[in-house]
C-alpha cells in the first residue's frame, strides 16, 4: 500500500513539473516575439533614402506648354521615366510625379525678340503617396527641341531668334534706297506712284524686323531637371 502511494505522488510531482515547464516555454516564446514584430516596424520607419541636391532626373512632361496659350501660375506636371539610385538603391521609382508651375513666360516680338518660358517643379509624389516639396529646374530638353528653342542659363526655354542687328541696318539701308528712288518717280510722274512707295516700305519694314518664334513643348515631350535641395525620401521595397 505504501508503494502504491508513493508511486501516485511521484506520477503527479512529474505531471506537475512538465505543466510548469511547458507554461515557462510558451512565456519565454510570447516574451522574444516581440522585440522582433517592434523591431521589424521600427526598421521599416527609419528606413530613408537622401537624395543629394544637383541629383539630375530624366522627365517626361504629361502637359503642353506654348508661349502663345500659357500663363503664368499655369500647372506643369511631368513623371519619372528612369528611377533615381542611391548608394545602388532606389530613391525614387519610375512613375513618380512632378508637379510645378509656369514661372516665367512672354510671346515673341519684333526685332526678332524670341519668345520665352520658365518654369519649376515644386512638388514630388512617389508612387506609394509619399508627397515632398522640392524645388526643380529644368537643365536638357528633348532632342526634338534642339534647333527650334535653346535652353539659357536660367533654365528658360527661348524660341529660335529673329534677325540680327547687322540684318536689320542692312535692311534700313536697303529700304531707305527703295523709298528714296519712289518718292523721285512719283514726283517725276504722279502722285499715284506713291501708294507703292507706301507699299514698299510697308512690305519692307515687315521684311526687315521679323518676330521671334514661339516655344512650344508637346505633352510626352522629354526633359532633363536637376534638384536644387537634398530630398529625403522613405523606401520599403
Amino acid at each position: 500500500m505504501a508503494r502504491a502511494l508513493a508511486g501516485a505522488a511521484w506520477v503527479l510531482f512529474l505531471s506537475s513539473t512538465v505543466s510548469i515547464a511547458q507554461e515557462s516555454s510558451a512565456v519565454s516564446l510570447a516574451v522574444g516575439a516581440q522585440p522582433a514584430s517592434t523591431a521589424t516596424v521600427e526598421g521599416r520607419a527609419d528606413d530613408t533614402l537622401t537624395v543629394p541636391a544637383d541629383t539630375e532626373a530624366s522627365v517626361q512632361l504629361l502637359s503642353g506648354l506654348h508661349t502663345q496659350v500659357s500663363r503664368l501660375d499655369d500647372p506643369v506636371k511631368a513623371e519619372l521615366i528612369r528611377p533615381v539610385y542611391v548608394d545602388g538603391r532606389v530613391a525614387l521609382p519610375r512613375g513618380t510625379l512632378l508637379d510645378g508651375r509656369v514661372t516665367q513666360i512672354r510671346s515673341a516680338g519684333r526685332l526678332g525678340r524670341a519668345a520665352e518660358i520658365g518654369f519649376r517643379f515644386e512638388t514630388i509624389t512617389l508612387p506609394d503617396g509619399q508627397e515632398q516639396p522640392i524645388a526643380a529646374f529644368l537643365t536638357g530638353l528633348d532632342d526634338g527641341l534642339v534647333g527650334k528653342s535653346r535652353l539659357d542659363s536660367g533654365g528658360h526655354v527661348r524660341g529660335p531668334g529673329g534677325s540680327t542687328w547687322k540684318k536689320i541696318a542692312g535692311g534700313l539701308l536697303a529700304l531707305g534706297a527703295v523709298s528714296t528712288a519712289g518718292v523721285s518717280v512719283a514726283g517725276a510722274t504722279a502722285l499715284t506712284t506713291i501708294l507703292p512707295v507706301g507699299g514698299s516700305a510697308v512690305v519692307g519694314f515687315a521684311m526687315i524686323l521679323p518676330r521671334g518664334g514661339e516655344v512650344h513643348i508637346p505633352p510626352d515631350t522629354r526633359l532633363r531637371v536637376c534638384l536644387k535641395n537634398d530630398l529625403t525620401v522613405r523606401v520599403h521595397w
